[in-house]
Order: structure tokens, then sequence, then C-alpha cells
């Protein structure tokens, strides 16, 4: 199973979440707007849990316009893909994934 997380809100245990999915072999990618894209900061309290993430083949998606919003373009670690609202409804709207909103 393809599964989406997406997230609006400061949340780490998603990022755990994300994990014990691709664990169970799925694929999963986290979708990460407003406050969430914060979990995404380099050096952040949160920045070792993306990072492990990653490796473990999850892969984040940040929304573009509130990255900017919030001046961290070049504070993101893990080098997430920045995506922009059509890009977003594209990924939401897959038929094969399944999609989880935290």
């Amino acid at each position: 199973m393809k599964t989406i997380l997406f997230l609006n809100k400061l949340d780490p245990q998603a990022i755990s979440l994300a994990e014990a999915l691709r664990e169970k072999g799925e694929e999963v990618d986290a979708v990460l707007i407003q406050d969430a894209v914060y979990l995404a900061l380099r050096g952040g309290r949160y920045s070792a849990d993306v990072e492990r993430a990653v490796e473990n083949g999850v892969r984040f998606y940040l929304l573009e316009n509130d990255v900017e919003k919030r001046g961290i373009r070049h504070k993101l670690t893990a080098d997430p893909e920045l995506v922009d609202y059509d890009a977003l409804v594209e990924l939401l709207l897959r038929e094969d994934r399944r999609v989880l909103n935290l």
C-alpha cells in the first residue's frame, strides 16, 4: 500500500508513524504544510528523526508557500522536495494512494 501522511501541525509522532508504515513495507510520503514544515528544520528538535526517516525511505514534501512565509527555506534538513499547490493536489489525488490527514 502507498500512503501519504498529510501534516499541518508540529506533530513529531507522525514521523514515528511514517517509519512504522515503512517497516511494514509501505511506500510512505509525508507532506508537510503550515506549521508542520518546522519538523524539517536543520538542527531543530526533530531534525534527527526526519533524517532517520529519510534514510529509511520516507519521502518528505513541503509546501513551498508555507516554507517561504516562515523564512526557513535555507534552514531545512534532509533536502526535502518543495512543492507548489498544483503539485500538492497531484500528490493527494493519485489513485493508488491512501491519504492520512494528521
